[in-house]
């Protein structure tokens, strides 16, 4: 019985898809003339100075550019505004000129941190020192690492050096910014 029913629903199902419709041929729109006119058939939208500033004698039929207004001023007995103060240089000793900065992960993800190279960022200076390199600045950042073994800590030290010394933190492991 559950076989004949299933059989007569899809021959229903067929039979209401695929029958005759009672609705009659929808009329086709005739092709005299657009119902609102584009940029390109109404020559009225069109800015018609060949010798436009662009070059293009505006023969791409782009439309009139509205006038600009003047710009607003502020009356004579308003005052004027104070000037907004300066923010502080993000990185302070970035005006060091001949100076690069350099970054190095503090260790590895799952890795015991008594093996770091650098556990500290006074570590990484004396690091760095003891290659000769100089340092101008140092600090310790955190930055956005993947979650996974092998991946460097977030945790990283950021140095600025002289550029000539740039290769020998290189060897070091270090990355130039």
């Amino acid at each position: 019985m559950n076989k004949r029913f299933i059989l007569l629903a899809l021959l229903l199902i067929l039979l209401a898809a695929c029958g005759p419709t009672t609705a009659g041929e929808t009329a086709v729109p005739a092709a005299t003339q657009p119902a609102r006119p584009s940029p390109t058939s109404d020559p009225s939208l069109l800015n018609n100075n060949n010798n436009a500033p662009d070059g293009q004698g505006n023969a791409t039929g782009y439309p009139v550019l509205p006038p600009t207004l003047p710009p607003a001023t502020a009356p004579d007995s308003y005052p004027v505004p104070t000037p907004l103060p300066q923010p502080a240089d993000a990185y302070p000793a970035s005006n060091v000129p001949g100076a690069v900065w350099v970054l190095h992960a503090q260790g590895e993800q799952c890795v015991d941190p008594s093996t770091f190279k650098y556990p500290t960022e006074q570590d990484a200076r004396a690091g760095l020192v003891a290659a000769g390199i100089t340092v101008h600045s140092i600090e310790t950042i955190s930055m956005i690492v993947c979650q996974a073994c092998n991946c460097p800590s977030g945790v990283h030290y950021r140095a600025q050096i002289d550029a000539a010394d740039l290769a020998k933190a290189v060897a070091l492991g270090w990355l130039e910014e």
